[in-house]
């Protein structure tokens, strides 16, 4: 027979505070309960958190790569400046 089946953490908490008796054989039970259900959270949360961080690296990976071609642009506008101030330098009297 089962105490903790089909109830929340809270739950098993709540029983655990009214009707168990420490020690007890529904204690155990409700303690290994509520550490497999808040361990099924972690490893869930955990499981989330490395999905996210997949998608920020993936996302960063593409900002990165479009830095990289906007400062190849902004070199070659530079560039194409500065050979037009020389121009402009030598043509001037």
């Amino acid at each position: 027979m089962s105490f903790v089946e089909g109830k929340s953490k809270s739950d098993i908490l709540k029983d655990m505070g009214e009707v168990a008796m420490p020690g007890s054989v529904v204690h155990e039970q409700q303690k290994a309960g509520i550490i497999v259900r808040s361990t099924e959270d972690i490893e869930d949360a955990l499981f989330e958190l490395g999905e996210k961080l997949d998608r920020s690296a993936s996302s960063s990976d593409k900002m990165s790569e479009r830095i990289y071609w906007l400062n190849v642009i902004l070199a070659a506008a530079t560039v194409v400046a500065a050979i037009a101030t020389v121009v402009i330098a030598f043509k001037t009297p």
